[in-house]
């Protein structure tokens, strides 16, 4: 099992919330364990800059975030880049 960090944008809620995945691979394909939000960073509309930024301490929390990035139909998209980082650094 493998471990990755990343951020998604969720421009609709004008934020980016940055989590841990924990991850295998099966047959060549990237299999998604866990979503983990670790943090949630504000952007001002106007600026598009951080206006603040929160840990997710709690379990709600962080079910909730990662509820939202699944029905938002992210997971492929991450598990593509996942397995794009993975075949870089094995031909690096």
């Amino acid at each position: 099992m493998g471990s990755y960090a990343a951020t998604w944008e969720d421009e609709d809620n004008n934020r980016q919330i940055q989590f841990s995945v924990d991850y295998s691979i099966e047959s060549g394909s990237v299999e998604i364990e866990t979503i983990t939000p670790t943090k949630v960073s504000f952007i001002c509309p106007e600026t598009n800059t951080c206006t603040r930024s929160i840990g997710v301490h709690t379990e709600a929390g962080r079910e909730m975030l990662a509820n939202h990035f699944r029905a938002n139909g992210d997971v492929q998209r991450l598990a593509d880049e996942i397995a794009s980082r993975t075949q870089e650094t094995i031909n690096a």
